[in-house]
């Protein structure tokens, strides 16, 4: 009994279990939970390790059918050097929406090579390790071949000397700025730079109105050209809206507040001693010819409008005529019949 009870021993009491002192088999087991965390956080990690090292590694043939799909630009080479570095950025366009890596660039640049360029590749890629040469080194042996630096000097002087003209639009100028401007990348590259020599090229009447602003960015002067430019087309259509009244013209085609005729007619009078409306002398006042306006002689008489008109030969009648001017009839000589053939005619 006695060994019984030695073997038993007495229940602790739970209050005592909480001021009892930390004993060295408690200070044992948080540390077995301290490695149990750290080892699970390195089974994690290596997992992670593991997941990326055994993701597989995209082919080259996948990346050339993504590349197929956006139908990327031939060339062909030729004597343009504008078509050579227009056909350098649209590729580097795609590489950038793609996410291309760097040593894929060049093998899909290679098979877009057709005619005088396929074979320039041909004789330049045999002294170099394709799969080794980057997207830089490769252009720099283009730009060597197709836009040498002469041509590079006349580009530069052309964007250097650019302005809009009076038939060219805003978009039309930032298109040809643009295009010109891959040749100077000393002015395209700060924005500052870029636009302050966007906004000099202007033309005088868009420039005058954006010379008040500092433009930071390039995006900022296009788009208050593009403003002051639909200002003034707006400013334009409204003059021709106002003078569209007084150039439209009435139903005889004369302007309406045309006042020529009406400032005409003011001085013709009419005539108190024939009662019609003439400018000048009266005619049957003074008894002058209707028809060449000398007096002395009728309008049935007139010489002026007999030597004009062919005369038929007369036959039977070999009498000399008489000038009717040698015997000129004067005012008060004309007979009341004279007078009323005067009045008949007129």
């Amino acid at each position: 009994m006695e060994d019984e009870r030695e073997m038993r021993a007495p229940s602790p009491d739970p209050s005592s279990q909480l001021t009892t002192p930390t004993t060295p088999h408690s200070i044992a087991t948080q540390a077995d939970l301290a490695g149990v965390y750290q080892l699970i956080a390195q089974l994690l990690q290596q997992q992670q390790q593991m997941q990326l090292t055994a993701r597989p590694i995209q082919p080259t043939d996948s990346y050339y059918e993504r590349f197929c799909r956006l139908n990327p630009p031939m060339f062909d080479g030729g004597l343009d050097p504008l078509t050579a570095e227009i056909w350098i950025w649209k590729m580097e366009k795609m590489y950038q929406a793609l996410q291309f890596p760097e040593e894929v660039q060049v093998r899909l640049a290679i098979p877009m090579l057709r005619g005088n360029a396929e074979f320039w590749w041909s004789a330049m890629g045999a002294a170099y390790e394709v799969n080794e040469m980057t997207w830089r080194e490769f252009k720099g042996l283009f730009y060597a071949q197709y836009i040498p630096d002469s041509v590079k000097q006349t580009k530069q002087n052309e964007f250097l000397s650019l302005t809009q003209s009076e038939h060219m639009t805003v978009l039309d100028y930032a298109n040809k700025f643009n295009e010109l401007g891959r040749f100077c990348p000393q002015f395209m590259e700060d924005e500052r730079s870029k636009a302050n020599r966007f906004e000099q090229g202007l033309r005088y009447e868009i420039r005058s109105r954006t010379s008040s602003h500092l433009f930071t960015s390039y995006q900022d002067i296009l788009d208050r050209a593009l403003k002051v430019e639909a200002e003034l087309k707006r400013s334009d259509r409204e003059r021709a809206d106002l003078k569209r009244p007084w150039l439209a013209g009435s139903q005889s085609g004369r302007p309406r507040n045309f006042r020529g005729p009406l400032i005409q007619k003011r001085h013709i009078r009419v005539c108190t001693y024939c009662g019609k409306s003439h400018s000048g002398p009266c005619l049957r006042r003074v008894g002058a010819c209707f028809s060449c306006r000398q007096i002395g002689h009728l309008a049935r008489d007139c010489p002026n409008k007999r030597m004009n008109e062919p005369r038929p030969p007369v036959l039977g009648d070999q009498r000399p005529r008489i000038n009717p001017r040698v015997f000129a009839l004067t005012h008060q000589d004309v007979s009341a019949s004279d007078q009323m053939v005067i009045d008949h005619r007129q």
